[in-house]
C-alpha cells in the first residue's frame, strides 16, 4: 500500500508522518530526502520524484509519501509554467514516459490535509527546523490544490480523501481508519493522466 500526505505548507504532514513511522515506511519530500545534493539536469526534480515512488515500491513495508510524486506537474500548472522548470509539453512527455516504463503509477490513497489559515500561521511559528522561506507564495495554492484533488477524486479511479488536521492525535486516528479501509485496486495510471492532462488544457 503507498499513501501519499499533501495539503498546505505547514500543515503538518510531516509531524503526522513521524507519528506513523512505526507503521509505514515515510519517504520525505524531494528536498528533505536529497538534502545537500545539487540538481544537474533541468530534469533533477523530476527524476528524484520517480527514485521517491521506487523506494516505496522496495520495500515490503505500507509507504507514506510525504507530498505528491506527480507535484511537478500540479505545481507548475497552478504557477503558469515558470520559465526555469520545464514547460507542460515537456512535463506531460516526462510523467507519461515513466508511466509507460511502469516506473511510476499514483499511491493506492491520497490523504489531503486542511486547516484554516491561523493554523497554519501558528505551525509556521512554532516549527523552528524548517524555514519555509516560500510560505506566502505555497498559501496561494492551497484552493487550486484542492480543485486539482477534488478532480481526482470525482473524475478518476483515483482514492483521494480529504482530512481536517486541527488535531494531530485525532488525525493519526483518521488516518489510519482510512488506510485501514482502503483496498488496493486495479488502476490505468495512463487513462488517468490523460484524463488530468485533458483537464488541465481546459
Amino acid at each position: 500500500m503507498i499513501v501519499c500526505f499533501e495539503g498546505p505548507s505547514a500543515v503538518g504532514k510531516s509531524s503526522l508522518s513521524k507519528l506513523l513511522s512505526d507503521q509505514h515506511l515515510i519517504v520525505p519530500e524531494v528536498n528533505l530526502l536529497f538534502e545537500g545534493e545539487t540538481p544537474n539536469s533541468k530534469f533533477w526534480y523530476y527524476k528524484k520524484q520517480i527514485e521517491r515512488y521506487q523506494i516505496c515500491l522496495k520495500t515490503n513495508q505500507s509507504s507514506i509519501l510525504d507530498g505528491d510524486p506527480f507535484q511537478p506537474l500540479w505545481y507548475n500548472w497552478i504557477y503558469d509554467f515558470p520559465k526555469q522548470f520545464p514547460n507542460f509539453e515537456e512535463t506531460v512527455t516526462f510523467y507519461a514516459k515513466q508511466i509507460s516504463l511502469e516506473q511510476l503509477r499514483f499511491p493506492d490513497l491520497y490523504i489531503i490535509f486542511e486547516t484554516d489559515l491561523d493554523n497554519l500561521y501558528q505551525r509556521k511559528e512554532s516549527d523552528k527546523s524548517r524555514k519555509r522561506r516560500n510560505f506566502e507564495k505555497h498559501l496561494k495554492l492551497i484552493e487550486p490544490q484542492k480543485k486539482y484533488f477534488k478532480f481526482l477524486q470525482e473524475e478518476t479511479t483515483v482514492e483521494v480523501k480529504f482530512v481536517d488536521l486541527m488535531n494531530l492525535k485525532t488525525a493519526r486516528e483518521e488516518v489510519l481508519a482510512l488506510i485501514e479501509a482502503t483496498k488496493k485496486q486495479e488502476q490505468n495510471p495512463s487513462d488517468v493522466f490523460e484524463k488530468i492532462k485533458n483537464w488541465i488544457i481546459l
